[in-house]
């Protein structure tokens, strides 16, 4: 969670810079983009190589042996 936080904030304040002396929408929208941008990413690469730890209590132990569900999409990598 700290991580993310960190992320973004980082790229709020990146948007920031960016948009200074821009026009009123891309000040605005700039900063809040770049954060939901980071923030998806940073989500989506810590799932991705951390996913659901073993012995998690959500985990209901009907995963295969190599811990990725049949249903798993392509596009997120296992």
């Amino acid at each position: 969670m700290g991580a993310e936080a960190l992320a973004g904030l980082v790229a709020w304040a990146i948007g920031c810079r960016l948009a200074l002396g821009a026009p009123t929408a891309v000040r605005v929208s700039l900063p809040t983009l770049l954060v939901v941008v980071a923030t998806v990413w940073l989500a989506w690469w810590l799932f991705a190589t951390r996913g659901t730890l073993d012995g998690y209590p959500g985990d209901s132990g009907l995963c295969p042996v190599s811990n990725v569900p049949p249903q798993w999409p392509d596009w997120i990598p296992a």
